[in-house]
């Protein structure tokens, strides 16, 4: 797992992203051999990882197969971490890449999953609904399903600025790229999404200014 140069340092990181020692007492014993160590850290960053994947893949079952290819990478590669760097930012950048070459691979695949997804999307029960939760749930996959059709780069910006809440500083790290660049993808992103949903969802934005 070796250190991307430019990466920073662990001991001079703030905020949500700031490795615990909790965290890198883990991966260190984990290095050591200590199996139990290496499953207490996969069930701390298996939610996150699974989320991500989801968020690029498209649906649960890629997902689950990205997530075990993570961790699977993860294993074979952990004694190469460095603990003086943080952890979570290499974690997530093979996270996003891992989902992206899974993408590439299994794209008739996953097309055929998207297209069963978004036929039975189509579908809209003529009863009233009983809430505003069943309403917020179909905009949130409206907007999954138009982020299918952004660019790469901006998919994985929106993904993890978002989606995800990372600042973004930190997606920046994990992307390997300048802030400014993930400001500039990320507006297109945005602008992108909003002209999508004026045009297929117009009740959305009527009702969500």
């Amino acid at each position: 797992m070796a250190t991307p140069g430019g990466e920073v340092p662990a001991a001079s990181r703030t905020g949500p992203e700031a490795v615990k020692d909790e965290d890198v007492a883990l991966i260190v014993r984990a290095q050591g051999g200590d199996l139990d160590a290496f499953r207490q850290s996969v069930e701390r960053f298996s939610p996150r990882i699974h989320a991500i994947a989801y968020q690029i893949a498209g649906n649960a079952a890629d997902a689950q197969d990205i997530a075990q290819e993570v961790f699977m990478k993860l294993f074979r590669c952990l004694g190469q971490y460095d603990p003086k760097f943080l952890f979570t930012t290499w974690l997530y950048r093979l996270t996003v890449n891992v989902s992206i070459d899974y993408r590439r691979k299994n794209a008739r695949h996953t097309r055929t999953r998207t297209v069963s997804r978004e036929r039975a999307s189509n579908y809209r029960d003529p009863r009233p609904r009983p809430d505003a939760c069943a309403e917020q749930n179909e905009l949130r996959g409206a907007i999954r399903q138009i982020t299918r059709n952004l660019t790469m780069m901006q998919r994985k910006v929106f993904v993890l600025r978002e989606l995800q809440g990372f600042t973004a500083t930190e997606v920046a790290t994990i992307l390997q790229c300048s802030p400014n660049t993930v400001r500039v993808h990320l507006a297109r992103a945005r602008n992108r999404i909003k002209e999508a949903l004026v045009k297929h969802y117009p009740h959305y934005m009527t009702r969500n200014p």
